[in-house]
């Protein structure tokens, strides 16, 4: 809470002072005329601000494409919202099930070589000079301005900005907080650079059940339990294990996730909260998949994962409150996961799991 509060606190302080020394700079003494505009210009502002959102997401995108590209990096997919470009197959997709929170994402491989030695500042920050760039570059134009034009430069020069100190300033899993876990510790680096390497062969459609052991090994070394970067593996592990349609196995580790990881402060959170609720479902712990299930509607993010898994919510209704018709409706509709995942229909877990729900009412 009290970071929250500093964070907002660090934004409203920049925008009064960038906008406070335009108008000093610039002359301005009668600060009457800021309480008298036209009425209509305020709904103007606000839709040209709200879109200049997406130009400076795809900005700060570009900016990790061109200096991971320069650091070596080789891009893996680029995704603005719904719409995502895939080296694999040089195609544009769109990702109906994109998730609410994840505005864009550039990811790219890292450069073969020691994990200790491979560059990963400029990629990951990338993004947020550019921004900050963007936004010093609309400022600075302003001063070269009549006070009128200008202002309209001050004020949208502020959205960069603001995009640039959101993933600058460490929280959750931004760019800021990455480049200070990849600094802690060679370990902390060692699962970037899995991370990445592991998202490659996803693009790449490699199945789950075909990646290495090795990368894995870390979810039983408690060195790399300190590190955030750690949970992307209990969840890829997570899904491996359903690939295999070992249930005790995916059961397994996503009990030793919340036993050994802070889970409700993870970006994975989500993703967690529905899978567990999966998994009580299938062992009949009908009360906790009841709980979690309440949790769930009670938050509108989590609502959005909820309504966009068909597979979960016909197990809870199946296994939970042996609603037999709503089960079949809900798988009926078919994986949408797996329908966005472009990868055989053989490779996709997704799918693997409806036709294994659907087992159940075949006759």
């Amino acid at each position: 809470m009290k970071n929250s509060f500093l964070r907002i606190a660090s934004y409203i302080a920049i925008t009064i002072i960038m906008v406070y020394g335009y108008l000093i700079a610039k002359g301005f003494s009668d600060w009457e005329l800021l309480s008298s505009f036209e009425p209509l210009l305020i709904p103007m502002l606000s839709v040209g601000l709200f879109l200049s959102i997406y130009v400076h997401i795809l900005l700060h995108e570009g900016g990790h494409f061109l200096f991971g590209k320069l650091s070596g990096y080789r891009l893996v997919s680029f995704q603005i919202r719904h719409f995502k470009y895939s080296q694999s197959d040089h195609r544009l997709h769109h990702i109906q099930t994109a998730s609410p929170m994840l505005a864009g994402q550039c990811l790219m491989a890292p450069p073969k070589g020691d994990y200790a030695e491979l560059p990963y500042r400029a990629y990951l920050l990338g993004g947020v000079l550019t921004n900050a760039l963007t936004g010093a570059a609309l400022y600075s134009s302003a001063y070269l301005m009549e006070l009128k034009v200008g202002s309209l430069f001050v004020l949208f020069s502020l959205v960069p900005v603001w995009i640039a100190l959101s993933n600058l300033l460490p929280k959750a899993q931004n760019d800021g907080a990455l480049v200070k876990e990849a600094s802690r510790s060679l370990h902390a680096r060692e699962l970037l650079f899995r991370q990445l390497e592991m998202a490659q062969l996803i693009e790449d459609k490699v199945p789950f059940t075909d990646f290495p052991d090795a990368y894995f090994a870390c979810l039983r070394d408690p060195q790399y339990q300190k590190s955030f970067l750690v949970d992307y593996f209990y969840m890829v592990a997570y899904v491996r294990a359903l690939g295999k349609l070992n249930f005790e196995e995916a059961d397994s580790l996503l009990q030793t996730f919340s036993d050994n990881r802070p889970v409700k402060e993870s970006v994975y959170w989500p993703i967690y909260l529905m899978e567990s609720l999966f998994c009580d479902a299938l062992f009949g712990r009908i009360g906790t998949a009841e709980e979690k299930y309440s949790q769930i509607q009670a938050q509108p993010v989590l609502k959005r994962y909820w309504s966009a898994n068909n597979r979960i919510r016909a197990a809870y209704a199946f296994f939970c409150h042996a609603d037999i018709e709503a089960a079949k409706n809900l798988l009926g509709k078919g994986p949408t996961a797996a329908e966005d995942s472009d990868q055989d229909s053989d490779n996709s877990v997704e799918l693997l799991l409806y036709r294994w729900l659907n087992s159940y009412f075949e006759h």
